[in-house]
């Protein structure tokens, strides 16, 4: 039998809240929703009373929102799946802060894989740096800063000090400025060209993403390589040429 989580639905509007209970009995069977809240006040004592293991949250709330109810708490031990209709730069901050989240209308299959990976990190608190790094890239149209996993927890780096990012399976080795190891994140290439690809870099090759402003050299020849701000070199697609030249050029 699959374990339970029990949940508290935090949203102003009793539509929302509605819908997400009615979406969650349907199709998600192993979460019990053991309460509901309409505001942040209301859902600090109702979590208190329930400790619940995760929540929904609505950030957009009266009075005061989500993030002003997170920072109610001393530590927060319940995982939390954010709700929100915010638009394209508020998905690419929980993205950034690697939050799980849902945009309203809510899609089944989305909440089904939410749920899912709440089940699977159970006992696992979604650190305070973490929830940071959404608010600080909330209204920005550029990251600040990025939580990006690795096999034992996450880093918090900004965008601009990573050098250049290269394909390792499954994986990605992500290259930094003043430090000669890679650090090997849990994310595969094309997520990290998705990731950053509105923060100036550029994937040359089948299995490297570099940051432009890094660039030192461009080398022709077969194959055509670039020399990057920490000595390395890197190997350009013929098929991708043309384009980086007209990207070194801007």
């Amino acid at each position: 039998m699959e374990e339970g989580l029990s949940c508290i639905i935090v949203d102003d509007e009793s539509s929302a809240r509605r819908v997400l209970r009615t979406l969650c009995d349907e199709y998600c069977p192993n979460v019990s929703i053991i309460g509901e809240a309409d505001s942040a006040t209301s859902a600090h004592k109702l979590i208190q009373k329930l400790n619940p293991d995760f929540i929904f949250l609505d950030i957009r709330m009266p009075v005061l929102d989500g993030f002003q109810l997170l920072e109610m708490f001393d530590e927060v031990h319940f995982k939390i799946i954010f709700t929100t209709a915010f638009d394209q730069y508020a998905v690419q901050a929980f993205k950034f802060s690697a939050l799980d989240y849902l945009l309203k209308p809510i899609d089944i299959d989305e909440l089904i894989d939410a749920v899912q990976k709440v089940l699977k990190s159970k006992g696992v608190k979604d650190g305070p740096e973490r929830i940071s790094t959404l608010k600080s890239n909330m209204y920005r149209e550029l990251p600040e800063k990025i939580a990006l996993p690795t096999s034992d927890g996450f880093i918090f780096i900004q965008p601009s000090s990573i050098i250049r990012c290269e394909a390792y399976g499954n994986y990605t080795k992500v290259f930094q400025q003043g430090d000669d190891r890679a650090v090997l994140i849990v994310h595969t290439l094309k997520h990290f060209e998705s990731l950053l690809e509105n923060s100036g870099f550029f994937r040359v090759h089948k299995s490297h993403l570099v940051n432009l402003k890094q660039v030192k050299r461009f080398i022709k020849g077969k194959p055509t390589k670039l020399v990057l701000s920490n000595g390395s070199e890197v190997e350009v697609s013929i098929r991708k040429k043309d384009l980086l030249i007209e990207k070194l050029m801007i």
